[in-house]
């Protein structure tokens, strides 16, 4: 293996290793907004006493770590939803041509919607943004981060997955022998 694709591969084993993380965290997510649902179910049923902010903690925090930490990892795979009903009829050259513009595509969206999120998330940190409920302040803005952390991942990932690409068109560890 030449030092560049050893280089490459690193680069790969790396990405995919932090993009693993992400997704486990986000696992967490799940498993704690599943709990967090069922513990005030059954506080508001037997008790009577719903736990504070559960509605906002669930939608402001665990989902969103649930929507936008795995897709780095989808994208490294190869796991996201693909239409290739006329692509799959192109032959090979026009299919490398049109990979490769759709990763170029990708990758400047993805970029051009993390600087947004950091400028939207920039901005309700230096606001401090909160929610009123019931009186008491509830916290909102450090969620806008893990969109940041989620978009800027899932950008990497895309131009990773755009400059080590096979030329069958499938992901480094999708090839087959």
């Amino acid at each position: 293996m030449s030092p560049k694709a050893s280089h490459r591969a690193q680069v790969l084993r790396v990405a995919e290793g932090a993009a693993r993380l992400m997704t486990y965290a986000a696992g967490v997510a799940l498993v704690l907004a599943t709990a967090h649902i069922f513990a005030d179910a059954i506080a508001t049923k037997f008790f009577r006493w719903p736990l504070f902010a559960t509605h906002q903690i669930v939608t402001g925090y665990y989902m969103v770590a649930l929507f936008f930490l795995p897709l780095a990892h989808a994208e490294l795979r190869g796991a996201h939803i693909t239409a290739d009903l006329l692509y799959s009829g192109l032959p090979d050259r026009l299919r490398t041509v049109v990979r490769t513009a759709n990763g170029i595509c990708l990758t400047g969206f993805l970029a051009v919607m993390t600087w947004q999120a950091w400028i939207k998330a920039a901005s309700q940190t230096s606001r401090g943004e909160q929610e009123m409920i019931s009186g008491t302040a509830f916290i909102l803005w450090p969620s806008r981060w893990l969109v940041v952390l989620g978009l800027a991942a899932m950008t990497l990932a895309a131009l990773l997955t755009l400059l080590t690409r096979k030329d069958n068109g499938a992901a480094p560890e999708e090839t087959t022998a």
